[in-house]
């Protein structure tokens, strides 16, 4: 038996254990199995690039240096304004507002009221008689 049937046969039996065996069993069993396929991917990039360069045996590039990151400079925050208007002011404007909400909300409510009211019939045309 081979290594390629062996494989086979341990895939097949932790697919059927993970609808039997407990969760964290199975779990487990994923772990295990992803990580074989990691080490595997790797091993085969590795000798890819073995392949490609046959003259960098073993070499590896120098790791740059690590740059720091540079603190974010002071923000002061921006000053609140100072509002000129008076508290009389104020509620003139709120009531000027409040007043032009209510003279909209009628004009909106008169508007709909005219279009529920029933067409009234219009006479016919007559002809003109000489």
């Amino acid at each position: 038996m081979n290594y390629k049937d062996e494989m086979r046969k341990l895939i097949d039996l932790v697919k059927q254990q993970s609808f039997d065996a407990p969760l964290e069993s199975t779990l487990e069993d994923l772990t295990t199995l992803s990580t074989a396929v990691k080490d595997l991917s790797d091993r085969i990039t590795t000798r890819t690039k073995k392949s490609l360069n046959p003259n960098d045996k073993g070499k590896t590039k120098p790791l740059s240096k690590v740059k720091k990151a540079k603190p974010f400079p002071s923000v002061t925050p921006l000053p609140i304004p100072q509002s000129k208007n008076t508290p009389q002011q104020k509620a003139d404007k709120l009531n000027t507002l409040k007043s032009t909400d209510f003279n909209k909300q009628r004009d909106d409510f008169a508007d709909r009221q005219q279009s529920v009211q029933p067409t009234k019939p219009q006479l016919p045309m007559q002809t003109l008689s000489n």
